[in-house]
């Protein structure tokens, strides 16, 4: 089966969060097939083969964005739901091992699937510590440029409140829409933090709901927020400075803390020199950078794994009507992790 086989027979599993159980029975069997060792803990693998140091460790996520649509193939692209996010890379990773020779390895190689990290990462919370290596490669889209940090992303609820009265007095009520209004502008004015390699924080808006009839002024309306934040601020930081500039709301976190992806920036790293000459031994310029989504590697070097975001795909595409993989970086992917293996746990390096 062909790399592109693969992705097609990945994206036509629909594994929208929580609904990931029949798509990790397709990746186990692969992995087993592959000659690999497989620990299930719920839908999340590890998949291992190899018993001594160095351990390379792959990453990607089962779970999708809804809705579903199934994969089609047009020229030079597979479109699909997960094509670009995340099932791109899981392919890449599968064909990589696949081409492996396992009775050369020196080391140890894992691959690791996790559900729920559209949603709030408890696929990688729940299969960390059962993971030991040491370099990680998460394999998120970001067209093949090595992520080596990323900013760290809060949810809140803001609510405002205000005085119902009837559609025809609206002078009697205060409506809780219009002030809403005003509050979204001004958090669209405000100076947030600056990060000199991260860049700047950014609010945005995601969801909004208010009214109990069409002849009611509403007395409440609340907004979901999006927040992306940068070193050295934490979560609760972050919600004491939006207290403390907009008063009159009410806000909480959307979630548990410890579900939201924390930022994270590893500078210099033998897994990122490594990454760089796979990319130039398949005829590619390697280029380092961040980006602004977050991702479950920031998880992985919190435990003292670490690790870096690379694979096939755009961000841009992820999560669109019409998500997309180019087959060509599909390809190239697979032949960069192949190289990777070979430089860390098949060949001298």
């Amino acid at each position: 089966m062909s790399c592109t086989e693969l992705l097609y027979e990945l994206v036509r599993i629909a594994s929208v969060s929580h609904h990931e159980h029949q798509i990790s029975l397709f990746v186990e069997e692969k992995l087993r097939q592959l000659g690999m060792d497989v620990t299930r803990l719920g839908s999340n693998l590890i998949g291992k083969v190899g018993h001594r140091k160095p351990v390379l460790m792959f990453c990607g996520h089962l779970d999708t964005v809804p809705p579903y649509f199934s994969p089609s193939v047009t020229g030079t692209r597979l479109y699909g739901r997960g094509s670009a996010d995340d099932k791109g890379g899981i392919a890449a990773v599968i064909d990589a091992i696949t081409r492996t020779s396992k009775s050369e390895l020196r080391g140890t190689l894992l691959a690791v699937f996790v559900t729920d990290e559209e949603l709030g990462s408890q696929g990688a919370q729940d299969i960390i510590p059962q993971v030991h290596a040491d370099y990680g490669v998460v394999c998120e889209p970001t067209n093949l440029e090595i992520v080596n940090g990323h900013k760290g992303r809060l949810t809140f609820n803001i609510e405002l409140v205000g005085k119902s009265a009837h559609a025809s007095k609206p002078a009697l009520g205060e409506n809780a829409i219009v002030r809403m209004a005003h509050l979204i502008s001004a958090m669209e004015e405000m100076q947030l933090n600056h990060h000199s390699i991260l860049g700047r924080e950014t609010i945005t808006v995601s969801g909004i709901a208010a009214g109990s009839a069409p002849n009611v002024v509403p007395d409440r309306c609340g907004i979901d927020v999006d927040y992306r934040y940068v070193p050295p601020q934490d979560a609760f930081s972050i919600l004491e400075m939006l207290r403390a500039r907009l008063p009159e709301a009410i806000i909480e976190f959307a979630d548990e803390p410890k579900n939201f992806t924390h930022p994270f920036y590893l500078p210099d790293h033998q897994i990122i020199a490594l990454l760089k000459a796979s990319m130039r031994a398949c005829g590619l310029a390697p280029h380092v950078t961040t980006m602004d989504a977050g991702t479950d590697a920031s998880r992985f070097n919190e435990a003292g794994i670490p690790t870096v975001v690379f694979g096939p795909g755009g961000i841009e595409q992820a999560h669109t009507s019409g998500e997309w993989i180019s087959l060509a970086q599909l390809e190239n992917a697979s032949a960069v992790f192949q190289e990777l293996i070979k430089r860390t746990v098949v060949g001298e390096g």
